[in-house]
């Protein structure tokens, strides 16, 4: 008997994808017509939305689309869309932003204020120094002195300055007894005037030139002697408080005139006697 030629296979898919392709598709298409038919209540999806109002994003930089109505009867409807673009952080920079420009304006109005109420207080004390210079040059000026004492103040001190030519001689410490009348009547007018109730300051300067002996090893010795001659006169003669009354030498270190020139030299060998205004001490823990 002859063999049965052995069959060929047919081409294509097997049978069996295309009834498995076409259930697929159907079923797509099932739920595709569930979809259409339903609806998405407006309200619920607008609360869920708002819980992610104040939440950090996870994915910075989105976008979110809230309308009237998203999808009704099966159809996107967008209608008056509001495109919100980072909105979490748009209000964040724009609460930080605020927040910094309040602190920035609440630091420059305190500031403000201190420096006012400080220009304020500056202006009374510079008020009453003006006011005890103005005096002190009326009297200088009747008394004919006004040309041997330089008169200038600031908002701390009123500040008489006696060239130390009218009052010592080169190298000395000791007040010429023709200068004595001057002291004389400067410390005359502090009590009249009750500036005595000040603190008194005297300074004393000389020039560079150097000086080396067994009474005053440097200027700074002497600068100091010139002062303390002074301040004895105010102490032991007129009787002021000794509490209230400072010495101090600066020697050559202050120099207001050229040491090149002999005029220039005796104008830097000079007494300063200032009246200070009590000021308000502050503690520096009051800042903090």
């Amino acid at each position: 008997m002859a063999k049965r030629k052995q069959e060929e296979a047919s081409g294509g898919l097997p049978g069996w994808m295309a009834t498995y392709g076409d259930l697929v598709t159907l079923l797509l298409c099932f739920f595709v017509l569930l979809f259409a038919m339903s609806s998405i209540d407006v309200a619920k999806f607008k609360a869920a939305v708002s819980s992610f109002k104040d939440q950090v994003d996870i994915m910075p930089g989105g976008m979110a689309l809230t309308g009237e109505e998203l999808i009704t009867n099966g159809v996107s409807q967008l209608g008056e869309i509001e495109i919100i673009l980072e909105q979490n952080h748009l209000n964040e920079d724009s609460l930080q932003e605020k927040t910094q420009e309040d602190m920035a304006t609440t630091e420059q109005a305190t500031q403000e204020n201190t420096q006012s109420q400080s220009n304020a207080n500056n202006g009374n004390v510079e008020s009453k120094t003006e006011e005890i210079a103005k005096e002190i040059q009326k009297y200088l000026t009747k008394e004919g002195i006004e040309s041997k004492v330089i008169l200038s103040y600031n908002s701390n001190y009123v500040k008489m300055t006696i060239e130390g030519e009218v009052l010592f001689d080169v190298g000395k410490a000791a007040i010429k007894p023709e200068a004595k009348t001057l002291v004389d009547k400067i410390s005359k007018m502090i009590l009249e005037k009750k500036y005595d109730a000040y603190n008194i300051q005297v300074d004393g300067h000389t020039d560079d030139w150097d000086i080396n002996t067994i009474q005053y090893p440097n200027n700074w010795y002497l600068s100091a002697a010139r002062a303390i001659a002074v301040g004895e006169i105010l102490i032991n003669q007129y009787k002021f408080n000794p509490d209230s009354i400072a010495c101090t030498g600066y020697g050559e270190y202050n120099p207001i005139a050229d040491n090149n020139t002999a005029e220039g030299r005796a104008k830097n060998r000079r007494v300063e006697i200032k009246l200070i205004l009590e000021t308000e001490e502050v503690k520096p823990d009051t800042y903090f």
